[in-house]
């Protein structure tokens, strides 16, 4: 059903003076302004070439990755090999671990039904991610799929066959580790037995989307048919998805106009706190929003009616898009959208002027995801938030 293959891996060469935490970043898209300056002034971090557009497009990029190969910064693995990616991390008070397989992933069409999305995507973003494929030629950050569940066989091979090669421990306390499995029987039992699923993609569907244009235009070139990518069980205990709040800027809203049109689709209820929110959100089993005004008022909104069966209508972000956003906010002009995955930092943002009203999601749940993708949907932009995110510098796929 899919093609996943181990491959010779694109890694640090980490020497006694250097650390790895020097070379390795989060993805590009969640870096804020501040971080990548810290980053970028490390002289080997992969930031300056993922994030080294400039008037020459990626072309200096380019050059900075070659002479880094060059110099024996950056080495190929002798083996083709699967690398495991692991992540210790702390959310709401307890500690998951997460286990990823890192491996090339033959690019298919979505139509061919074995690799799925399910979120819309930003076409400026595909653009620029398609700049730098084209000056690199090489995957230098992960996607991120899911697939049905692990098999023992797989847990076997990524647990007692794996070497360590590299563990970092970020500021949040979340802890990376990256092994490598290049035993032939273990990589011959992973590529089998994946090479049965079917995915869905949970992060980096512009990459993915981006990876696939390119090669259609490289048909004769077969390292080019392939993207990085992590692959994650459903049933994996550390799987966690945060949602993201949506804070709408550029417009006035008079709070009791808001809530008269917003009665014709939710049952509505006032707050005290940003605690009663939480726990009425958590409580509700019908879609439920949190609203935030700028007057300080917060409210859950409570959806009446389903106008139709389509799963998508089980999605807070969708129904915040079609409703909210759509039917009642829309009429005042044009609205512009911050997204923020922490509750309390979005009402701050909005005690701070930052926008007219905010809406607070629930986390998605899994199940909700792989049915709308299964019907051949897609969710709203930034709908989920797969948290943590696989970082990007441990290991690439170059294409050349």
């Amino acid at each position: 059903m899919i093609d996943f293959r181990p491959f010779h891996g694109l890694l640090p060469s980490v020497e006694s003076q250097d650390r790895i935490e020097d070379r390795v970043s989060p993805p590009y898209d969640v870096i804020s302004e501040a971080q990548l300056a810290v980053l970028k002034s490390k002289p080997f971090n992969i930031t300056k070439i993922t994030l080294g557009g400039d008037e020459n497009g990626y072309s200096n990029a380019a050059k900075m990755l070659q002479s880094w190969i060059d110099s024996g910064k950056l080495r190929t693995d002798d083996d083709e090999c699967y690398y495991v990616m692991r992540q210790e991390f702390v959310d709401s008070g307890r500690t998951f671990i997460r286990t990823g397989i890192m491996g090339a992933l033959g690019l298919q069409s979505y139509e061919a039904g074995n690799i799925s999305p399910h979120e819309e995507t930003f076409p400026k973003v595909k653009e620029d991610r398609l700049n730098l494929l084209m000056a690199t030629e090489a995957h230098l950050e992960s996607i991120f799929c899911l697939y049905d569940r692990l098999d023992p066989k797989i847990f076997e091979a990524i647990t007692e066959r794996a070497t360590k090669l590299f563990e970092v421990i970020e500021g949040s306390g979340t802890k990376h580790t990256l092994s490598r499995v290049s035993d032939p029987e273990a990589v011959g039992i992973i590529r089998s037995e994946l090479g049965k699923k079917k995915l869905l993609i949970a992060d980096g569907h512009h990459r993915y989307e981006t990876a696939l244009r390119y090669s259609s235009e490289h048909p004769q070139d077969p390292k080019k048919g392939y993207v990085l990518a992590t692959l994650v069980a459903g049933n994996d205990p550390g799987l966690v998805v945060l949602p993201t709040h949506r804070i709408f800027k550029g417009i006035q809203v008079n709070t009791e106009e808001f809530l008269f049109h917003a009665s014709k689709f939710f049952a509505i209820w006032e707050m005290l706190s940003m605690e009663e929110m939480a726990r009425m959100l958590s409580m509700n089993s019908r879609v439920s929003l949190g609203i935030l005004m700028a007057d300080g008022r917060k409210f859950v909104f409570e959806l009446a009616w389903k106008p139709t069966d389509d799963p998508l209508w089980s999605v807070d972000a969708y129904v915040c898009e079609e409703l909210v956003l759509k039917k009642i906010l829309q009429k005042k002009g044009d609205v512009a959208v911050e997204y923020d995955h922490d509750a309390a930092s979005t009402e701050k943002k909005l005690k701070e002027g930052a926008g007219a009203l905010a809406v607070i999601l629930s986390p998605p749940k899994l199940d909700a995801i792989w049915k709308v993708s299964s019907e051949g949907e897609k969710m709203p932009k930034k709908s989920t938030y797969f948290y943590p995110k696989v970082w990007s510098g441990f290991v690439s796929y170059l294409m050349r």
